[in-house]
């Protein structure tokens, strides 16, 4: 019973807390004993396991912190990092201006071979407006191109909306177009619904509203708001089915009685930035007349 009452309280003692506790103190100091004694095998490992791991991390640490933190720069230094940068922002802000450029080109040109693609006959030639003079009442401007570039006088001048005006001054590096909505403007003109025949041309009262006027009508026309006004081709001076605007309205001309028609462009001469000029296409230079009754067409050069 005695040895039983003694084996009872030995189990007591070795699972208890405090017994635990002391256990793991004895061994720590049993470590730090051979350790210190120079034990190799012992004080290898645990050198191995948790000091020099320990020593690594606080290295490293220490490492980092001499590369955050550096002594502050000279002004010699701070002024030659700055030039550095402002030219180095100075360079891209040139190859985004190129950009922009060469975008605002292929857009263009994109316009200009649609024109192209959709009249195979046209010769085109890619234009810049470059100015527009104040003093000017019909909004003519002055584009980037010119006789070297092979421009010549009446060439017409188009968008991919439509047509805007003709070329009516040329130099070697530029030229003056004279625009749709001006009364030297003379274009004419069919109504693509009715085939009714006229002349489109500017008038001073009308100018200023971008809009242009269909004179030369016949009494018994049928045109009529909404409808689309192209060019006839008559004349030589302008190819044939090139489109102008559409109808407002339909009324008398308050000077000679006779039926006109108030035309809006489908492109504002006001505003463009690029044209292409048409300087040759099939019937260039060609009075389109009537077949007289011989049979034989009355048509020749200008």
């Amino acid at each position: 019973m005695f040895f039983a009452w003694g084996e009872k309280m030995n189990n007591r003692v070795t699972s208890g807390k405090g017994f635990k506790v002391l256990i793991t103190l004895i061994c720590i100091m049993l470590v730090l004993a051979l350790i210190t004694a120079g034990n190799s095998t012992v004080g290898g490992l645990v050198n191995g396991f948790l000091i020099a791991p320990l020593q690594r991390v606080a290295a490293d640490f220490t490492h980092t912190a001499e590369k955050t933190v550096q002594p502050p720069k000279s002004a010699d230094e701070l002024a030659k990092e700055n030039s550095e940068l402002a030219e180095e922002n100075r360079r891209l802000n040139d190859m985004l201006v190129e950009y922009y450029d060469l975008k605002k080109e292929n857009e263009e040109l994109y316009k200009f071979y649609n024109i192209k693609k959709s009249n195979e006959d046209f010769s085109v030639v890619p234009s810049t407006v470059i100015a527009r003079d104040p003093n000017e009442n019909f909004y003519g401007f002055v584009l980037d191109k010119g006789s070297a570039d092979g421009v010549s006088l009446n060439d017409p001048v188009m968008t991919e909306n439509g047509l805007v005006g003709y070329v009516s001054e040329v130099s070697i590096k530029s030229c003056k177009v004279t625009a749709l909505i001006s009364p030297s403007s003379q274009v004419g003109t069919v109504d693509k619904r009715t085939s009714d025949e006229g002349v489109v041309t500017g008038t001073p009262a009308l100018c200023d509203e971008g809009i242009a006027l269909m004179k030369n009508i016949s009494t018994s026309n049928s045109i009529r708001s909404g409808d689309i006004i192209v060019t006839s081709g008559y004349g030589g001076l302008y190819p044939k089915n090139i489109k102008i605007g559409t109808v407002t309205k339909v009324d008398l001309d308050e000077h000679t009685g006779m039926p006109s028609a108030v035309i809006k462009p489908f492109e504002d001469a006001r505003d463009i930035t690029s044209a292409a000029i048409i300087v040759d296409f099939s019937g260039k230079g060609e009075i389109q007349g009537y077949i007289e009754e011989s049979g034989k067409d009355n048509s020749k050069k200008k």
